[in-house]
């Protein structure tokens, strides 16, 4: 037998689950985001400068992998909470606990401080990068690419 739920109580659990819903849209997002960076570091950049930026290139490969194992595990929470979010909308579930309230508060903290984590990667392998590109010497271009400006008459 469903009972069926206080329709304010009802309004409060969709406005949790669709805020779930975005919640791991957006830990999608940053993880195929993340996995693109940690491709182009992994064939692009560490190759040339491991020699002498060693330390810094360590750092960033385990701060990407760091961050791709907690957004895995944040993934697998929100999608277990999607579910049981789902049961109480439906009414198959009927407990609804302070747990609710500090998971909610759990995944935000965790959502944060993982895009945070994030953006210091970012500012780190952005740096590097432009370390890497004052330290080359610019591309002489060939006589026959060079541009011609001719006087407007």
């Amino acid at each position: 037998m469903k009972m069926p739920l206080d329709p304010q109580l009802s309004a409060e659990l969709q406005e949790l689950y669709l805020e779930n819903k975005e919640w791991l849209s957006d830990i999608l997002f940053l993880e195929d985001e993340m996995r693109f960076f940690q491709n182009l570091f992994d064939t692009l950049i560490s190759k040339r400068v491991k020699k002498n930026h060693n330390q810094q290139v360590e750092v960033i490969i385990t701060s990407l992998n760091g961050i791709l194992v907690r957004r895995k595990h944040l993934k697998a929470t929100l999608n277990a909470r999607k579910k049981n979010l789902e049961q109480l909308l439906e009414g198959t579930m009927k407990h609804i606990g302070l747990e609710l309230i500090e998971e909610d508060s759990a995944i935000v903290a965790e959502i944060k401080s993982l895009l945070a984590t994030d953006k210091l990667v970012k500012n780190e392998l952005f740096a590097l990068i432009e370390e890497l590109k004052a330290k080359e010497r610019p591309i002489a271009l060939p006589a026959f690419l060079k541009v011609k400006r001719y006087p407007i008459l």
